[in-house]
């Protein structure tokens, strides 16, 4: 029988000590990212059945933090490494699994289906509070957001120049105000179940959610939809590495799996999710 077990979630890391031992693989990090390992961990199970694979999300900080700190065995992001944190870990090893856009996600029932860069910015500043302001229907807008340790969130405010304040459960950007998301899931399910809302997930997580039967619309972007093959071509700019990463270069059973997620086997994984594969 096989002993591979997966669990997926915002543990506190108390077994990154428990499980350090051969036969498991630790991991934490990127929820972008978090999909495409927990897929590629059961099919590494065919022919690895005696490793277990524990994954962990907790955000893209929080995946340099742990395995630069040799918490966990394999680190995940989604978005670049930081000066300052390669500063820090100067051994870390990064290694890419590929790359996924962001996208702009509004409730199905709301008419719009487009947006423009400068758009999304007046909104979450609060410079624009009525959806028929920017072509949709007349509703106040509700903003959602992910916490500033998400990839997710670094990309989005970087691209779109915004510089939150985050406390208390939500981010305010200028005059605007955000519900804190701590997940992509949570984000999608709070856009699927409040009409007015807005909020941004990866373009692999959110087109997953939709072919699942979740009420969401992906808008295109500055007149570009966030497809696989835009972001596959760069027309699509909002848009960023997923990696993984390790303290040092990986040896023994952790080697094998980060040598196995860059072959073709889990690569095809990683198209199948909607990103767009390293190779």
């Amino acid at each position: 029988m096989s002993r591979l077990s997966l669990f997926a979630g915002t543990a506190a890391f108390l077994w990154a000590s428990s499980y350090a031992h051969a036969g498991v693989i630790t991991s934490a990090g990127s929820t972008t990212v978090q999909p495409a390992m927990k897929a590629c961990a059961v099919a590494y199970k065919k022919s690895h059945a005696d490793t277990q694979v524990i994954i962990a999300g907790g955000g893209s900080s929080k995946g340099v933090k742990t395995v630069g700190k040799g918490k966990v065995d394999i680190g995940r992001a989604s978005r670049e490494i930081k000066d300052k944190e390669l500063k820090a870990f100067p051994d870390m090893k990064t290694f890419r699994l590929g790359t996924d856009g962001v996208a702009i996600v509004v409730n199905a029932e709301n008419p719009l289906t487009s947006i423009t860069s400068a758009q999304v910015e007046q909104l979450y500043k609060g410079e624009v509070n009525n959806w028929k302001a920017v072509g949709g229907g007349d509703g106040a807008v509700s903003l959602i957001s992910l916490g500033k340790v998400h990839g997710t969130y670094e990309l989005f405010s970087e691209h779109f120049h915004l510089e939150g304040n985050e406390a208390d459960g939500t981010l305010t950007f200028d005059k605007g105000k955000a519900w804190v998301a701590f997940s992509q899931d949570v984000a999608l399910q709070k856009v699927a179940h409040d009409v007015n809302a807005i909020a941004f997930a990866s373009v692999g997580v959110a087109a997953e959610y939709v072919q699942g039967g979740g009420s969401v619309r992906l808008l295109t972007l500055d007149g570009v939809e966030p497809t696989e093959a835009n972001v596959a071509s760069g027309s699509y700019k909002l848009s960023r590495p997923l990696l993984i990463m390790t303290k040092g270069e990986p040896t023994g059973e952790v080697k094998d799996f980060v040598s196995y997620m860059q072959g073709s086997e889990c690569q095809s994984v990683v198209k199948s999710l909607g990103y767009v594969p390293a190779r």
